[in-house]
């Protein structure tokens, strides 16, 4: 069953004289539960892609449909309520509150979001057991890594059970160690808890810890792969494409 359907989608940028189309008829479907990898040069429309389908950004044309709700054309509280009922992000900065300590951080879109919700507690220690950050919830983010503080990020998306979360380039600030403990924590999510994700990145590491990888080029869908067998295998297979996209901007092959 499709959780994200996107149809059509087109986004153009600048002047009507010098118009820039950014997504240029983008059309895929992402299936309840899997780990989608969005992948593609510099500049291919890969942030454009995120930012409309997790309602940060409206399209030019065309339509996404989240959990049943076709989300383009949500405005103000029911674009709001929405967002908190069914949407978590993580972004490259974690943008964690330095005054708050971890739970409080983690617990934050329940209380912005007035949610009502029984089980918080109970819901709090589960999040805080599937990334690993059980010990250090009552901890600040400056007494943390910047691994742990990225899981503190993925956390807080998790807190209200939302049916889609969105990651761009959620390794990006993080080592090699710490990046590759992140990706295991996000496996463990999307396979246990059946928590679909989706996730924007140029690197081939990142990327083979996805269930399939769609790849963009020129603001269209240039191909996608599966992931039917080894890691390894996929990261090659990753690789590959990588080189027959080719040029239009700058890729990071990791190899940890």
């Amino acid at each position: 069953m499709a959780l994200v359907t996107v149809q059509g989608l087109t986004k153009i940028f600048g002047h009507r004289l010098h118009p820039v189309r950014a997504l240029n008829g983008l059309t895929f479907s992402v299936e309840k539960g899997e780990f989608v990898g969005i992948m593609g040069p510099s500049g291919a429309g890969k942030t454009t892609l995120l930012s409309i389908i997790s309602t940060i950004d409206v399209p030019t044309n065309g339509t996404v449909t989240v959990a049943g709700t076709e989300v383009t054309h949500l405005r103000g509280d029911k674009l709001a309520r929405f967002r908190r009922a069914n949407l978590g992000y993580v972004f490259q900065d974690f943008n964690l509150l330095t005054g708050m300590t971890v739970r409080e951080n983690i617990l934050l879109p329940l209380t912005i979001g007035k949610h009502a919700v029984a089980n918080a507690q109970e819901r709090l220690n589960a999040v805080l057991s599937v990334t690993g950050l059980t010990n250090l919830a009552q901890r600040y983010p400056e007494e943390l890594s910047i691994g742990q503080q990225q899981r503190v990020a993925v956390a807080r998306a998790l807190i209200t059970e939302p049916a889609l979360v969105f990651a761009d380039e959620p390794t990006g600030a993080l080592d090699s160690k710490a990046a590759t403990e992140l990706l295991r924590y996000l496996t463990t999510i999307n396979q246990e808890w059946h928590t679909t994700i989706m996730m924007a990145t140029h690197d081939a590491f990142t990327a083979s810890y996805c269930s399939r990888v769609i790849f963009i080029k020129d603001g269209m869908l240039f191909a996608e792969i599966r992931r039917s067998g080894e890691r390894q295998a996929f990261f090659d297979a990753i690789i590959d494409m990588q080189a027959t996209i080719g040029g239009g901007g700058h890729w990071h092959e990791g190899t940890r």
